[in-house]
């Protein structure tokens, strides 16, 4: 059910990028691919994964978001917000 409901949020049906090797992998193992992604998407849904957020960024200053990722030197994701969020 989690899995579902954050495949939603992929916007307009678009595909997201994934490793070539994976994939070559996931098409040999579907089974373990999907038992795997589930794993991996119904933890993220419960709280049980942290991802590491290197920046927040409102959305209206995607450009900045955009210098950040190319500059480099962070650990982590800089996220956009919809939120006036200080920047972490």
């Amino acid at each position: 059910m989690a899995m579902v409901f954050l495949l939603r949020l992929i916007p307009d049906a678009k595909r997201v990028p994934r490793c070539p090797t994976m994939d070559k992998y996931a098409k040999a193992h579907p089974d373990w691919y999907r038992t795997t992604l589930t794993e991996l998407l119904d933890a993220l849904a419960t709280n049980q994964l942290e991802p590491v957020i290197a920046q927040r960024v409102p959305l209206a200053e995607a450009a900045k978001a955009h210098e950040l990722l190319e500059r480099g030197g962070h650990t982590g994701k800089v996220v956009l917000t919809t939120d006036a969020y200080d920047n972490a």
